[in-house]
């Protein structure tokens, strides 16, 4: 008899956690411990992890796409002055800014994690990660329809509605798309992970690989072909933003009655906040930790198991910390390695390159490491017999972002060197005149590199790991939770360009300054909390289901 059983049994007054029941397909809950073997065979959950993937595929060409032109769509469409298109953007997209893909880099930073939160909330309390995927799907599929018909400039529309009715539903639509993508991205990871987690460890790393590769594919396909055919005709590039979120319900809805779901486990949060109360007021009534005090048998309410999904979760914490520097440091993408590439040589014999276009090495890399790590080096790795933990994988990342702004600073030291040596470019970018450094923006091309490898390592472990550690019934809220240290690295580095003086941080003309001591202050910090980062993975305690916290090594094919 298992500890939470006699638990349950001593005090019938002990709230009880929600079984953790075997998925089933259709959502209804199997009765028996095989259901969850016998219910699926590999081939129909690989295909239900392939629609989920081509789901995250289109809601994110959805996204990218309805947010790219955004500001000139508030400037040139609906006619709003200074400073709202810029306002409107910045909201918008922070609402929604996660771990999610380059495309983040070419967006404003900051972050309310609010939509993220209600989705996983909702997912593991009441209404399960199928129906809020699926709810989410039709907010979002009705907002960015509205939007289109915003987008429509010809004299019939205008003969409808006021311009004043267009920004009304403008705000309606942006509304809806936001806690319809909110209530999607806490979820959809967690939920096509369930589908192979029966498969092991191998075909859940496998999947969440293949889960950022596929928002990668997205994210350039929007910031190609959409965004081209957007700024041509507005209504035509919104009209395929509604085409591929159609595409998101046909194709998740087409294995609704094959997925493996888990049924939802009532208010956890409000029950896990009175664990820990109940572990606080009895903290000096056990010899174990702190949190031993919620146990019965030393005086608490609440019965082991429920303790330690608890402690499990609260472990969680320090590591997610350490990945708040780490997307402080990631953000530079989009803001002083932009700065810094604005004032190289943009402009060769026939062609010019758009300063941001660099981030596009970032996409190739992950779109070409993630299959080579999946199918190659991972599994050489293992059959060398070195077994590659989740906080191996993801300290290495921590190393390489680290490098990367080293990197960097060493690139700009170079670069006001040659326009110190008189090596000027005069270049128009974004409508403003630049004295550029002569040398070639393609020399960043390291440092995006280097990036680009530290996302494979780290961020997409790091969303593994999330999965991992965290109990069944909390998955979508503890993965808003980890997508949200994102939006506070954002914070943090907005933070950091506050405290420090116009000379390390010259945004408008980096020759008159010394960016490079930025870069290298990003580099020191970035190190230690690569030690941090060491010192609170030395004393990790895995949850006993990982499986990294057995000595076996899983012996399971990799299925993606």
């Amino acid at each position: 008899m298992s500890a939470a059983k006699k638990g349950n049994e001593t005090s019938p007054l002990i709230p009880k956690k929600p079984v953790a029941q075997p998925y089933s397909p259709g959502g209804e809950t199997a009765t028996n411990s095989s259901g969850l073997s016998s219910a699926l065979s590999q081939r129909q959950r690989i295909l239900n992890a392939f629609c989920i993937l081509v789901t995250e595929f289109c809601e994110r060409l959805t996204f990218y796409g309805t947010s790219a032109n955004l500001l000139l769509f508030c400037s040139n469409v609906l006619k709003l002055g200074s400073p709202w298109p810029s306002t409107i953007t910045l909201l918008f997209q922070a609402v929604l800014r996660k771990v999610v893909g380059k495309a983040e880099a070419t967006t404003p930073k900051g972050t309310c994690f609010l939509t993220p939160l209600l989705g996983g909330w909702l997912a593991d309390s009441y209404l399960g990660q199928f129906n809020t995927i699926y709810g989410s799907s039709l907010l979002y599929f009705v907002g960015v329809l509205l939007l289109a018909a915003v987008s429509i400039t010809n004299d019939t529309l205008k003969t409808v509605f006021a311009n004043s009715a267009r920004v009304v539903y403008f705000i309606i639509a942006l509304v809806l798309i936001t806690f319809g993508a909110g209530g999607i991205k806490a979820n959809v990871s967690p939920f096509g992970a369930d589908q192979v987690k029966q498969d092991g460890p191998r075909a859940v790393q496998s999947f969440f690989n293949y889960f950022y590769w596929f928002i990668n594919i997205g994210a350039l396909l929007a910031f190609t072909v959409v965004v081209g055919v957007q700024q041509a005709d507005i209504f035509s590039g919104y009209a395929i933003v509604v085409g591929t979120m159609f595409l998101v319900i046909i194709v998740f809805i087409t294995r609704r009655n094959k997925y493996l779901v888990r049924p939802p486990g009532g208010s956890q949060l409000t029950e896990t906040a009175k664990i820990i109360h109940n572990a606080i007021k009895n903290r000096n009534q056990n010899t174990g930790g702190w949190m031993d005090g919620a146990k019965v048998r030393f005086g608490g309410k609440f019965d082991d198991a429920q303790v330690e999904d608890v402690k499990a979760v609260l472990r969680l914490i320090p590591v997610f910390i350490t990945f708040i520097f780490y997307f402080a440091a990631y953000s530079q993408i989009s803001t002083s390695v932009l700065v810094q590439g604005t004032f190289m040589k943009l402009k060769f014999v026939d062609f010019s390159i758009p300063a941001a276009s660099l981030s596009l090495v970032d996409i190739v890399i992950i779109l070409v490491l993630v299959p080579l790590m999946n199918h190659a080096i991972y599994p050489f790795v293992k059959r060398t017999g070195i077994k590659l933990t989740y906080f191996h994988r993801i300290g290495v990342g921590y190393m390489l972002m680290a490098a990367s702004m080293l990197v960097a600073g060493l690139i700009e030291i170079k670069r006001r060197t040659v326009w110190q040596h008189g090596a000027i470019c005069t270049q128009i970018v974004l409508g403003e005149s630049h004295n550029a450094s002569c040398f070639s923006i393609f020399w960043q091309t390291p440092q995006f590199l280097l990036i680009g490898c530290s996302e494979v390592l780290a961020t997409i472990t790091g969303l593994e790991f999330a999965y991992s550690q965290a109990p069944e019934y909390l998955k979508g809220v503890i993965m808003a939770l980890f997508l949200a240290a994102s939006g506070i690295g954002s914070y943090v580095a907005n933070l950091l360009v506050a405290v420090v003086n116009n000379n390390w941080y010259p945004a408008k003309d980096p020759n008159q300054g010394h960016m490079e001591y930025f870069f290298f202050m990003i580099a020191g910090l970035m190190t230690l909390n690569f030690l941090l980062f060491l010192y609170i993975a030395s004393s990790y305690k895995y949850r006993e289901s990982s499986p990294q916290s057995k000595d076996t090594e899983d012996d399971g094919s990799c299925i993606l």
